[in-house]
């Protein structure tokens, strides 16, 4: 079994207004606590390559370019990137109808040689950058 992190986060806003704000990739720098996106013309089209950065200002300060791979309105939005021998992440948002708001579903697969050790080292951290953003974006779409 590969390696991975899963959040799940309930919101109270209709799956169509969470996903305008997870596409709206210029809206990251305002929105989201330590991820954007650093091609502001960028378009999310399966194929279609962003350039991100995590943690900007800090230490662990991190940017990659990841590839679209699936965008299914308002329901998918997936990337993936790295070094496919070494660490490569498959990165899969879902936004699931339910009870009049959304079910997101938040999760990352990891593969290659050192996909094991990284996780296992990083987890906690990886785990509270995601449930941050998460709660981010559930903040910004019930406050709108």
């Amino acid at each position: 079994m590969q390696p991975s992190v899963r959040i799940i986060t309930p919101i109270a806003a209709p799956p169509s207004r969470v996903w305008e704000i997870l596409v709206d990739l210029p809206g990251y720098r305002v929105w989201h606590p330590n991820m954007e996106v650093l091609d502001s013309d960028a378009t999310l089209t399966v194929g279609s390559l962003l350039r991100l950065r995590t943690n900007g200002g800090t230490a662990a300060e991190l940017e990659f370019t990841v590839t679209v791979t699936e965008v299914d309105e308002p329901s998918v939005l997936a990337w993936q990137g790295g070094d496919p021998k070494t660490f490569y992440g498959h990165h899969r948002f879902t936004l699931v109808p339910e009870d009049g708001g959304t079910r997101l579903v938040n999760e990352e697969t990891f593969s290659g040689a050192m996909a094991d050790a990284v996780l296992a080292q990083n987890r906690a951290a990886v785990e509270a950058q995601y449930t941050a953003g998460d709660a981010a974006l559930k903040s910004a779409a019930e406050d709108s």
